[in-house]
C-alpha cells in the first residue's frame, strides 16, 4: 500500500508599501496579531485597493483608539458600568493600555478600582509580574520568576519593582514567596523619579502593618531614604509621619529608627510631626529614649 506524502503549500504575497502600512496599522493597534491575520481581515471585507486599505485600515485603528481612551477613563473614575459596556463592545479591551505601558488592570489597583479589578481578571485580563503581584496573584507571580528569574530584581515600566508593589498593596503571599528567594534585594529602591523608595516605605505609605514587620524581620533598612522628587530624604519614620501612623511609628522606633536623620528640608522625624500637626506623633518621639 503506497503511503502519500502531505505537501503544504505557503503562498506568498509581496504587499507594496501602502498595504504593509495598513496591515501595520491592524497588528499595532491590537487588532490582529500578526501581518497575515491582518491581510486575511483586509481580504475578508473585500477590500479592493491599497488606497482604499490604508482608509480602512486608519479608521478601525482609530476607533480602536478612542475605544481604549474610553476604557481608561472608565477605569481611572471607577465606572464599573462604563466598563461592563466597553468589555461587551470589545473584551479585548480588558488589556488596553496607555503608550507609556499601563494597563487598565494596573491603573485599576493604583486607583483602587476593586470591583472593576476582579471583572478584569475574570475577564483573563494576561498580567505581567508587575501587575501579578500588585493585584495578589501569587501563582502568576512564581510561574513568571521560575521561568525568569532575573525579573526578581527588575523594573516595571514606571519604575516599580514587584517587593515594592506587593509591599505598597498588602499583598502577603506575594512578599513572602519573594523574600524565601536569596535573589531578592529587599531594600532596592524604585526608579519612579518621584519617590524613589524601598518596599519599606512603600508598605508604610499602604498603611500595611503586617507587611511592615514581615520586611522588619528579613532585615529591610529601617533608616534607608527616598531619593526621589516628592519626598528627597524622608527615612521610614519620616513617611509614618507623613501618614499620621501612630503605630507605625512605634513598631519603627522599637525596630531602631534613627530619631536624628534629617530630610530634604533638613527636618528631623520629630521636627516634621511638629509641622504637620501630629503631636501625638511628637510626643512618642520625644518619650523614645
Amino acid at each position: 500500500m503506497s503511503k502519500k506524502s502531505k505537501k503544504s503549500i505557503v503562498i506568498s504575497v509581496r504587499l507594496d508599501e501602502t498595504t504593509l502600512a495598513a496591515v501595520d496599522l491592524l497588528v499595532n493597534s491590537g487588532l490582529a496579531q500578526s501581518r497575515s491575520e491582518a491581510a486575511s481581515q483586509f481580504i475578508s471585507i473585500g477590500v479592493q485597493s491599497s488606497e482604499d486599505l490604508i482608509l480602512k485600515a486608519k479608521t478601525l485603528e482609530e476607533n480602536v483608539r478612542v475605544l481604549k481612551k474610553e476604557m481608561l477613563e472608565a477605569v481611572k473614575n471607577k465606572s464599573l458600568d462604563k466598563v461592563l459596556h466597553l468589555l461587551e463592545v470589545d473584551e479585548k479591551l480588558k488589556d488596553a493600555k496607555t503608550e507609556d505601558g499601563q494597563t487598565a488592570i494596573l491603573m485599576a489597583a493604583y486607583y483602587h478600582a476593586n470591583e472593576i479589578k476582579e471583572l478584569l481578571l475574570q475577564k483573563g485580563a494576561e498580567l505581567n509580574l508587575y501587575e501579578a503581584a500588585s493585584v495578589g496573584d501569587v501563582a502568576r507571580v512564581q510561574e513568571i520568576i521560575t521561568s525568569s528569574p532575573n525579573l526578581i530584581n527588575s523594573h516595571s515600566f514606571d519604575g516599580y519593582t514587584p517587593l515594592g508593589l506587593a509591599a505598597h498593596f498588602g499583598n502577603e503571599d506575594i512578599v513572602t514567596y519573594l523574600l524565601d528567594s536569596t535573589w531578592t534585594d529587599i531594600n532596592l529602591k524604585s526608579k519612579d523619579g518621584k519617590l524613589n523608595n524601598t518596599p519599606l516605605h512603600a508598605s508604610i505609605a499602604g498603611n500595611h502593618i503586617h507587611i511592615v514587620r514581615l520586611l522588619l524581620k528579613h532585615g529591610a533598612d529601617v533608616n534607608a531614604q527616598c531619593e526621589g522628587e516628592m519626598r528627597q530624604g524622608f527615612t521610614p519614620l519620616h513617611v509614618a509621619v507623613h501618614f499620621n501612623r501612630l503605630e507605625l511609628v512605634k513598631i519603627l522606633l522599637e525596630s531602631g529608627a534613627d530619631m536624628q536623620i534629617h530630610n530634604s528640608n533638613s527636618l528631623t522625624p520629630f521636627e516634621y510631626a511638629i509641622e504637620r500637626g501630629n503631636n501625638e506623633i511628637a510626643d512618642t518621639i520625644t518619650h523614645t529614649k
